[in-house]
């Protein structure tokens, strides 16, 4: 009847009836943060997630849902603490157009929780120029030299300056990669 409550001994958890199915009663398993929240897929390995919340137990699994809600789960769960735990998965299991994840924690009892739009996934852009020399010439004269890479993931690439400097007066077009000035006067070779 509802309002029935027993011991489940296979489980090891009392249960309730509802009126319809009995369903344990234990603590519902909470999740605040989820560190790291980007995954680079094309890096190849594990990552290992580390998931702070309430209520994890021995037995606790870690859901990865895609926005298609497809689903894979973690291959491994260490708990760290009631309210700590280590996911480790395959960074290859995360696909750029499933993104965001959500990261659904399920206690030993059954019971879940779930924190929305997660987890994204970026990789890395790579050059499509080659490193070196990108072309030379005389005082007075201009130049444009063009650089360029592309993103894995399809996102737009943004160019700029890391070390180093730009020729006296030249600029680079962080849009398109183009590094262009007139070349300056200088009292021997020089190299930017």
């Amino acid at each position: 009847t509802t309002g029935q409550y027993r011991f489940n001994s296979t489980t090891g958890f009392f249960e309730g009836y509802n009126g319809t199915s009995f369903v344990a009663l234990a603590p519902t398993p909470t999740v605040s943060s989820v560190s790291p929240t980007e995954v680079e897929s094309a890096a190849g390995g594990n990552i290992d997630f580390v998931i702070a919340g309430s209520n994890f137990d021995t037995g606790t699994t870690v859901t990865f849902v895609g926005n298609d809600n497809s689903t894979f789960n973690a291959t491994s769960v260490a708990l760290n603490s009631s309210i700590q735990i280590t996911a480790t998965v395959a960074r290859s299991s995360f696909v750029n157009s499933k993104e965001p994840y959500d990261v659904k924690v399920i206690a030993a009892s059954g019971l879940s929780a779930t924190k929305d739009n997660t987890i994204n996934v970026d990789n890395s852009p790579s050059w499509s120029t080659a490193s070196g020399s990108l072309g030379g010439g005389f005082e007075g004269d201009s130049y444009s030299f063009t650089v360029a890479a592309t993103d894995a993931d399809g996102d737009t690439v943004a160019y700029s300056l890391q070390s180093g400097s730009l020729p006296s007066g030249g600029s680079l077009n962080s849009s398109s990669g183009v590094i262009s000035g007139t070349h300056p006067t200088v009292s021997s070779n020089t190299t930017d």
